[in-house]
Formats: C-alpha cells, structure tokens, sequence
C-alpha cells in the first residue's frame, strides 16, 4: 500500500551514452523500465512525478516533467522534484534500477533526516527532504557531485538488498537483472512447491551460479544460471553434487548439507537444488586452517563410488574454447593466441609428472568455505572431479599445502600457472556476466603473460 505523505520521483534526465538507446524504453521481462520504475513508487507513495528532458521526446505512458535546466546532472531531477513536491519527504529512483522495490523506497522515506541513502552510500535510489534543497542547489550551480551536497546535510544510511541497487547502465547490465530476475522466480516457484515460506528471499551470489537465500527459511536454493550449464546437462551436475554431498555429510565431512528434500527440480526451464542455510561467522581461518580443513574433506571425500569427471575432461572443454575466437568475443587475437598456447604448455608440463588421482572439490577456495558456529563447511562441489591432489592445492595459500606432505611442489608450480590460464578462458568466454567475472578475466590473463 501506498504510503501516505511520500513523494515518489522517477529521475529520466541521463543520456544513455553507455546503453547505446533509451534506457527508459529498454524492456525487461515485457515492460520498459520506465513502466516498472513508475510502478514501484506508486506502490510506495500517494504522490508520483516523473523529471527529465522533454526535448528528448521520449513516448512515456505518464506525464514527463522537464527538470528545467540545459544540463545533465544528477541534482537537476532532485531539485526539481523537490521544489514541486507536495509532501516533506521525496524518494528519488533512476530509471536504470528496476530491481528496487517498493519496501526499499518506503524505508529510505521513513529514515530520512534531511537526506537517507543505503549503505552502499549511492545517493540515489535515495529519499530527500526540502530542508536538502539549500545544498542540492548550490551542487547543481557548482556542477559538483551529489555527495558533495550529503556532506551538508543530516544523513541516514538504510540496510538495503546490495543487488536490488544494481545498476542497468548498458544492454549487458540489464541481461544481468533479467537473468537474475529469472533465477529469483524459479527459486521462489520451488519454494512455494515445497511449502517453504520464502516471503523474504534474498539474493545471496549471483556471479557463477545464483544462489538465493529463501528466508525466513534455513534453506537456500542454487539455480543453474552458469557456463557449466552449456557443457553438461544441468541435472547432471546438480545430481552428482548432491550425490557427493551426501556421502560427505553421512562421513561427517565439513559440509553444508543438501537440504531434507534438495531435488533437482526443473522450475522456469531451470534446475534448482535446495541446501540447508549455514549462517555465516565473522572471520577468517589461517592458511594451515583452511589446509586442515581441506585434509578432512579430503578424508571425507574417499570412498565415494559414484562417477566422478576426470579433470582433464574439464581441461578438454577449456582447450576448446581457446582454441575458437567466436567463444572468447571479447579477447584480442593475440591475447587468445598467447592464452592457448599457455594453456596448451602447460597441460604437457603437468603430464609429465605422472601421479595418482583421487577425488577432489574441484574449486576449494576460501569462498567456498563457510565458517560457521559447527566450524568451517565447504560449499559448491559443481566443479568435483578426480584429479592429482596438487589441482586442488593451488586454490589454497602456498602455507596451507604444508599440511599435506605428500605432495609434488614441482607438480604444485604447474598447476598454480595452469589455473591461471584456465580460469583467464572461462571468465573470458563469460565476460559481461558479472564484474568479479570480468575484474578476474583481466587479472588472470596478466598472470599469463607474466609465465
């Protein structure tokens, strides 16, 4: 229900340089962003205006307010819409953030002093009182920043959802969202299959697959959304990760457990699988710590009979998608030359060094492992493989390998580089996905460069 006494602004002045078109008319799931965005503040305010340039003739299905100024600035929508304004308190929100929801808006304008922001400390999505226009004016006269202008002002910071302030700045961005949203509902439809109260759901990753924390229920729900779902058949996957979990977790293996009835369904032509929800603690283990508990996972992993892919079966895929420019669009010629070839090296180093294979997590980095009030459990075994002990060695710092004194160090050398390269060509093949996809495809391939 719309709250009473709160102005709702949608702010459409930008260019939309970097989207190529209007942002305003872009569509996401059969609506434009505009229709979504005017929809969210009428859920939220009793009053909505809409400011930007009407010379850019934009075919809205409300009325557009001009901000009245010749220049594109963030605060020329802000004051506008405050000066206009019927009530005290203003929530501003860009057209180029459609995941904002009606709640968020409602608590910025309950928070506000003189202004109220989230966390991230964006000063929109954002609610404003008139007691801001003062400053707000003097930035807009300056042509200074927005937060320029916070710094004069009383200001409170609201908790709100990270994702739900993303941006949709460029077509790649907004196939973001999209893909998301579509995670989302898929999650919440198995949820509400599985009788699962999901009534505040979360997103909680969305850069490999997406994982949504289905809350206030202590289970959260994985949706394949990533590259490996183009390799195999997802059920695949999600089946012999449960598989592997399971016996882990019969073993009492330091695991976050799949949850009493974890699937995989097929929701929303995707596949979610359901685990129990660990809250996470605050801290960090050491780097023997995080060895040690690798050693028990290790011991906990043995034993299991179920097929598992050899992990030169994983360096098979990688070796294809160097080797073809139409799956690396974004890397320059040269530099998928030089990535193939690295690739291709140091695979034949590794083979030289012949040494036996066991079960292994695949990808046991320190985000994959939870530290929790039951102790460290480790996480998504979508990348479980059989393999020599050194692969999974390089995820860990170089201290941590001495908890295993078995292992090759000549081995350990080639296998560091050759993560590298691998995880340069996958994060390359999926670049745009996400910005820790892309700060980590530009990383690993100076890493190449470097060998």
């Amino acid at each position: 229900m719309a709250r009473a006494g709160l102005t709702g602004v949608l702010l459409l002045g930008g260019e939309s340089r970097r989207f190529g078109s209007p942002k305003a008319l872009a569509r996401l799931n059969g609506e434009t962003l505009a229709e979504r965005a005017w929809r969210t503040l009428g859920e939220a305010c009793d009053e909505r205006l809409a400011f930007g340039k009407r010379a850019d003739g934009l075919e809205l299905p409300f009325p557009l307010l001009d901000d009245g100024t010749d220049v594109r600035h963030p605060a020329a929508g802000l004051v506008a819409g405050l000066r206009m304004a019927r009530n005290e308190v203003v929530v501003f929100l860009p057209v180029d953030c459609p995941e904002v929801e009606p709640e968020d808006l409602s608590a910025l304008g309950r928070a506000c002093a003189d202004a109220a922001v989230s966390a991230a400390g964006k000063p929109v999505p954002g609610a404003f009182r008139k007691s801001a226009l003062p400053a707000l004016e003097r930035c807009l006269a300056r042509r200074e920043s927005v937060r320029s202008a916070l710094d004069e002002l009383e200001v409170r910071t609201v908790e709100l959802d990270p994702f739900r302030l993303g941006d949709a700045d460029t077509p790649q961005q907004l196939l973001r969202v999209e893909r998301r949203q579509g995670a989302l509902e898929a999650a919440l439809a198995v949820a509400a299959e599985q009788r699962l109260d999901a009534s505040a759901a979360r997103v909680l990753q969305d850069w490999n697959d997406t994982v949504v924390h289905l809350a206030p229920s202590p289970v959260v729900a994985r949706v394949r959304t990533s590259w490996v779902a183009a390799a195999e058949p997802a059920e695949e996957t999600y089946e012999r990760e449960l598989a592997v979990a399971r016996h882990v977790a019969g073993r009492g293996g330091p695991i976050v457990r799949p949850a009493s009835r974890p699937g995989p369904f097929r929701s929303h032509g995707l596949v979610v699988a359901l685990w129990e929800y660990a809250e996470p603690l605050e801290g960090e283990l050491s780097d023997r710590e995080l060895g040690a508990a690798l050693e028990e996972l290790h011991s906990a992993l043995d034993g299991f009979e179920g097929p598992l892919p050899a992990l030169d079966e994983r360096f098979d895929r990688a070796a294809a998608v160097a080797g073809d420019p139409a799956a690396v669009p974004r890397l320059g010629h040269d530099d998928r030359l030089l990535l193939e070839s690295a690739f291709r090296e140091l695979r034949a180093e590794a083979r030289a060094h012949p040494v036996a294979e066991r079960a292994l997590h695949g990808g046991p980095y320190r985000g994959n492992l939870l530290l929790t009030a039951h102790g460290p459990k480790w996480i998504d075994f979508d990348t479980v493989c059989r393999g020599p002990l050194e692969w999974d060695l390089t995820h860990l710092p170089e201290p941590a390998a001495e908890v295993f004194p078995d292992h090759d160090p000549a081995l350990l050398d080639i296998m560091r580089r050759l993560i590298s390269a691998e995880v340069a060509i996958w994060c390359w093949h999926t670049y745009g996905r996400a910005p820790e996809v892309d700060e980590a495809a530009r990383f690993h391939l100076e890493r190449v460069r470097g060998l």
